[in-house]
């Protein structure tokens, strides 16, 4: 399913790159079609200083630019991106040849399973976001008045040169196509991060694997004579594991830090505002319902883009333990050495950062929530 996505998106390292390009261009000016007139309509509202109309589109106008960003970071780091799924596919055949594969699908599952929930979630709410504006047309139809009832467009824009009203339907369906494409892009690019970072945290739940077995079968016999080269070699072959591991860490770190500093700054104003507009539209319930499915989405997106960092920090944390837990007493001194140094690396957690700033776990996750009520306090006395 995800390469369904990806292929939609020209993010697929098989398709061709002239092919590729266009298919990016295409859904960049579909989201633009969306980032437009929200914009239009932002600035408006700014000279004529009505909040609520700011409070209104400010949401939409970000979510947009944040998925324009999502997809934007992925083709400049396009790269570094084949590297990643190059080397996912390599090591994947190397566990499978080797029987370990069993261990890192463990967590590999999990991370698919969240990007399968992560999904559905956010396309069932784009469903109930984009049925809500159809509700009064279809009203006109089913139970019909004697005057046609107040229709709710889709986003609050300005298209300068005409109004929106009078072409109601076209100006739907083109709000909506881009709507579309931003929730698409933004699941797909997410889902993608979910899955390399699942895979790189079962790498070192396989590395962990790897050292009791090898210092369960390799002990230093009773005679005190060394190890064989075979066990030797088992023991390259944990510290080889654990160099890739950090090697896809940093990759991931790269490509990941700048995107996670704008989209948390982004989402953490996202979330103030569109708990102020919950507020400002108790009185109009479509309005209502319409802001509190938003803010569930971005609340649900903010907890998904913060849950892999916490798996892959607990794993990496997890390895130093799994060290300590083997029987690295029973194995030559030199090797203990090699050991010790792993386990002091491990002790150093890979931590996913938003530009070294924000760490990407649970606890920042909670701290965001926290700091996004105090800005909306903030908001609220400001419309006041």
């Amino acid at each position: 399913m995800l390469e369904k996505y990806l292929q939609l998106l020209g993010q697929d390292p098989r398709q061709k790159n002239g092919f590729r390009n266009f298919i990016v261009t295409a859904v960049v000016i579909s989201i633009t079609g969306n980032i437009i007139p929200t914009s239009l309509e932002l600035y408006t509202s700014l000279c004529d200083k009505n909040m609520d109309a700011v409070i209104d589109v400010f949401p939409h106008f970000m979510a947009a630019t944040i998925s324009a960003i999502k997809i934007l970071n992925i083709q400049i780091n396009r790269q570094n991106f084949n590297k990643l799924l190059q080397f996912v596919a390599k090591q994947w055949e190397q566990l499978k040849l080797n029987n370990e594969l069993y261990v890192l699908n463990q967590t590999v599952m999990q991370g698919n399973k969240m990007a399968q929930l992560y999904r559905r979630s956010l396309l069932s709410a784009l469903i109930l976001f984009l049925l809500v504006p159809l509700v009064s047309p279809i009203l006109d139809v089913v139970l019909p008045l004697n005057e046609t009832r107040p229709r709710q467009q889709l986003l609050k824009i300005n298209y300068i040169i005409f109004d929106d009203a009078d072409y109601f339907f076209y100006v739907y369906i083109q709000l909506a196509w881009g709507s579309i494409m931003v929730v698409v892009t933004i699941i797909s690019v997410d889902s993608l991060y979910i899955l390399i970072i699942h895979h790189n945290s079962g790498l070192f739940a396989v590395c962990g694997s790897q050292v009791q077995k090898t210092t369960e079968n390799n002990f230093v016999e009773k005679n005190g004579t060394n190890i064989s080269n075979i066990g030797y070699d088992a023991f390259k072959e944990c510290v080889m594991m654990h160099y890739k591991c950090l090697q896809l860490y940093d990759v991931l770190e790269k490509c990941c830090r700048n995107l996670y500093l704008i989209t948390m700054v982004l989402n953490g104003v996202i979330l103030s505002v569109t708990a102020v507009e919950v507020i400002v539209f108790l009185d109009r319930p479509a309005e209502a319902i319409r802001a509190i499915v938003y803010l569930a989405a971005q609340q649900f997106h903010l907890y998904m883009i913060s849950l892999p960092g916490q798996t892959l920090l607990d794993q990496s944390v997890e390895l130093a333990d799994k060290i300590y837990d083997s029987n690295w007493y029973k194995i030559p001194t030199k090797l203990q050495k090699v050991l010790y140094l792993m386990q002091v690396r491990s002790n150093k957690p890979c931590i996913l950062t938003a530009a070294g700033i924000y760490e990407m776990n649970i606890e920042s996750f909670g701290i965001t929530v926290k700091a996004c009520m105090s800005y909306f306090t903030m908001f609220l006395s400001l419309r006041e």
